[in-house]
């Protein structure tokens, strides 16, 4: 009985050291998961804030394709002024070499003009004709 009380004994010594042997497993255990549970809640709240930068992304994202949009609509409406001032521009132009035809036609006119009319010399000297014409037409009359 001796023998069987010893065997119990050390049975139970053994599972004493393996209940201990747990205990020290499980509190290093605890202090993992506590250090893992720490880390998750770093990565929770880094997560949090990557997750409110994408959302300030997005709305700046957003907010940016709504000033893509308004310029393009902007571009187009100047691509209309432009269509529409190439068109304005082309008529002067065509205005511009009739003005310059017609420009020249009367420069040419007037050369012809100037070439034919006459001129201060020649009026004073017809109005001096035209006195001693007079002046001898009056002596005629009146002798």
């Amino acid at each position: 009985m001796e023998k069987t009380l010893h065997l119990i004994l050390a049975e139970q010594k053994r599972q004493g050291d393996l209940l201990h042997q747990l205990i020290n497993a499980v509190a290093v255990t605890n202090v993992k998961v506590a250090d893992l549970d720490g880390k998750v809640t770093e990565l929770n709240v880094k997560i949090t804030e990557t997750n409110e930068k994408v959302t300030e992304m997005d709305g700046k994202i957003t907010e940016m394709d709504g000033k893509i949009t308004e310029m393009d609509g902007k571009i187009t409406e100047m691509d209309g002024k432009i269509t529409e001032m190439d068109g304005k521009i082309t008529e002067l132009n065509g205005k511009v070499a009739i003005i310059g035809t017609k420009l020249d036609s009367v420069f040419e006119e007037v050369k012809d003009i100037k070439a034919t009319m006459a001129t201060k010399h020649d009026l004073e000297y017809y109005d001096q004709m035209i006195s001693e014409h007079s002046r001898e037409i009056y002596k005629l009359k009146n002798h």
